[in-house]
Order: C-alpha cells, then sequence, then structure tokens
C-alpha cells in the first residue's frame, strides 16, 4: 500500500501539470521541495487529527443513555444521514462502543470522523464553515485539475494524435467535453456506491496511477530505449490488471455480488495491488520497447537533455 501511494503520487496526472506552470526546471525543483514539505506536514499530523477527533467523537457518545444522545443537535443531524447510528442492543440503558459489528452499539462511518470534530467539540459556528468550505475547495480543486487532465489526454493525446490527426479544434473540444461528461457520471456513480470509504478509495485511485501513468514517466526519463509502443502496452496491462483486481476484490461493493470474488492476491488487498500492476507495466513496457524500433534520435537527445542539464560537463581546469 505504501509503495502505491509513493508511486502513484508521482504519476497523478493532474500534480504532474502544475508543473507546466514554472519557468525553469530549477524552479520545478524548488517547487517540489516545498510540495514535498507541506505534504509531510499534512500526512504526519493528520493521524494525531484523526486519533483526536474520534476520541472526542466517542468520548462524547460511549457510556451515555440513549435519551442523553438525542439531546445533541449535531448526533440527530448526521444519524439522519444515516453515517451515525446507536441502538441498545442489550437493553442495559447505556450506549456501548466495542468496535465489534454484532455487538457494538454505536456505529460512526470512518467518513464523517473529521467533519463532524467542530460540532462534537461545540465551536463556533464559523469554524464549522470553514472545514466545511476547505474541504469543499478540497474536492472541486482536485475534481477539475482530474476532469482537465482526462479532457486534454483523451481529446489530444489519443483522438487528435492518433485516431484523428485532422480533426479540427472544435472537433478536439467536443471529445473533450464529452469525455468530462462521462467521467462526471462514472464518479458519481462511485460516489453514490463507492467501493470502501474514503480512505480506501484514495489508496485505490493512487494504485491505479501506479500502474498506469507512473513506469511511463520513470522509463521515459532514465531509459532512452522506451518508446510509444512500449508504454502504451505496459499501461494497458498494468491498468486493466488492475482494475479488474479491485472490482474482484471489491465485487459486493461494485456488482452488488454476496461474497468477493477474490479476497486479496497473494495476500495484497485491493488497496496496494496497484503496486502489482506497475511491476507487470516496467516489465511490458521494457520488454516491447527492446523488440520494437528505436525511439528517433532527436527523442532520445531530448531525454538525455532532461538527465543532464544543458552546460553540464566534466570540470575543466580555468
Amino acid at each position: 500500500v505504501t509503495a502505491a501511494l509513493m508511486m502513484g503520487t508521482a504519476g497523478l496526472p493532474h500534480v504532474i501539470t502544475r508543473f507546466y506552470t514554472v519557468p525553469s526546471v530549477r524552479a520545478a525543483r524548488y517547487s517540489a521541495g516545498w510540495a514535498l514539505l507541506f505534504i509531510a506536514l499534512l500526512y504526519t499530523t493528520a493521524p494525531a487529527i484523526a486519533t483526536f477527533a474520534k476520541f472526542n467523537l466517542l468520548n462524547t457518545l460511549n457510556g451515555k443513555t440513549p435519551a442523553e444522545v438525542e439531546t445533541l443537535d449535531w448526533a440527530n443531524k448526521w444519524t439522519e444521514t444515516g453515517l451515525l447510528k446507536f441502538e441498545d442492543k442489550n437493553g442495559d440503558g447505556i450506549l456501548t462502543f466495542t468496535g465489534v459489528a454484532d455487538t457494538t452499539e454505536i456505529v460512526i462511518d470512518r467518513d464523517i470522523i473529521v467533519l463532524s470534530t467542530p460540532e462534537v467539540a461545540q465551536l463556533a459556528p464559523w469554524v464549522i464553515a470553514l472545514v466545511a468550505a476547505g474541504g469543499l475547495a478540497a474536492a472541486l480543486s482536485t475534481a477539475s485539475g482530474l476532469l482537465l487532465a482526462m479532457s486534454s489526454a483523451v481529446s489530444h493525446d489519443i483522438y487528435f494524435r492518433i485516431l484523428n490527426p485532422n480533426a479540427s479544434e472544435g472537433n478536439r473540444l467536443m471529445v473533450g467535453r464529452g469525455m468530462i461528461f462521462l467521467a462526471i457520471l462514472l464518479a458519481g456513480y462511485f460516489g453514490v456506491n463507492p467501493p470502501g470509504f474514503v480512505g480506501q478509495v484514495v489508496a485505490m485511485a493512487f494504485g491505479l496511477a501506479a500502474a498506469s501513468t507512473f513506469p511511463a514517466i520513470l522509463l521515459g526519463i532514465f531509459d532512452k530505449r522506451t518508446n510509444a509502443p512500449g508504454a502504451i502496452a505496459g499501461l494497458v496491462v498494468g491498468l486493466v490488471f488492475t482494475m479488474v483486481m479491485i472490482g474482484m476484490m471489491r465485487s459486493v461493493q461494485i456488482f452488488g455480488t454476496a461474497t468477493p470474488m477474490m479476497t486479496d492476491f497473494m495476500g495484497i488487498s485491493a488497496e496496494g495491488i496497484g503496486t502489482i500492476g506497475m511491476i507487470l507495466n516496467l516489465i511490458i513496457t521494457y520488454v516491447v520497447s527492446r523488440v520494437t524500433a528505436a525511439p528517433p534520435q532527436e527523442i532520445q537527445d531530448l531525454v538525455e537533455s532532461v538527465r543532464v542539464p544543458r552546460g553540464a560537463g566534466e570540470a575543466a581546469v580555468h
């Protein structure tokens, strides 16, 4: 899972496009360094925030009577959404959280742990609004970046460069808009019928990125022999393998089967299967690139210039 998250981050298309906004390679390296710093701060503090949030949530509900819980406005609001449930199963008049599905009397959806924290802590309404606005802004920013990246890839890289080189700008624009519409429908379906809670879905998405785009980026920089047929073959194999594995392991949520078609693959869950897809992608890309024609010399020179900046060379005596 860790490998899929790390390599998937490097292969996220909407993150890669952010580097187009910098004026030079030097600026790109500085921006990447600052980005890693803030990402590290986020990921190191997120577990602590989640722990405190869950503690406050359980401390407010655990050991209370149903009547006491019903007096909490925030609990009633989340109960109406179905994301918070409580039931006195043993009839002792006390709600107890055990963490076991069959015996626990308090069921908390993991997606609301952080969102409900300001209400549980009885913070000011403007703080609650700030948290909600921040979450919505982050979701919209990420979604818009992904939609633009997908529409550009389909309309320009696939439709214009491969399928119809004579396509006009108007046709490419229509194809891009159609791709955005289809992506919104697909995202909406999985938003209503998620294959897991937010953390699991994010891990699976990063796994798909690791299994598809990351190997092409890596070999495109460090292997001058990598060509388009190899990159395409590896991308298709890695992406299809990962999608099939996730679909089989999450068949209950996605296809509505009674039991999962597959629980794991060699002990690897759906959240980490992208690592195996990435390895397959690397192997297929390398092999196909070796048995097909080499890239043009100007492409190989371009790759060399990316690895070794212009002006670099052996030390000279002055």
